[in-house]
């Protein structure tokens, strides 16, 4: 079974930093996009669309990236164990 870029983001990038860094970034106010560089992947949080992006730097193939809505990501986010 395949798994999806974020299954795999939240399994080998979600410490308690990152998580909080995250929580914190969806949380603000703020309205420009927010881009977070971490070991494998490359996040963004398109205020403007509502869309979170998740690139894995590694892989550039088709399926280096996968696009989806905030309010799912951050649902995903709190689901995270983050050990």
């Amino acid at each position: 079974m395949d798994t999806t870029l974020l299954d795999q983001f939240l399994s080998q990038e979600c410490t308690p930093y990152v998580k909080s860094l995250l929580e914190e970034a969806l949380a603000s106010a703020s309205s420009a996009n927010a881009h977070f560089h971490f070991n494998r992947f490359e996040l963004t949080i398109g205020r403007e669309d509502g869309m979170v992006l998740i690139e894995d730097v590694l892989d550039a193939s088709d399926a280096c990236a996968q696009r989806l809505s905030v309010e799912e990501f951050a649902s995903s986010l709190k689901g995270c164990s983050a050990t």
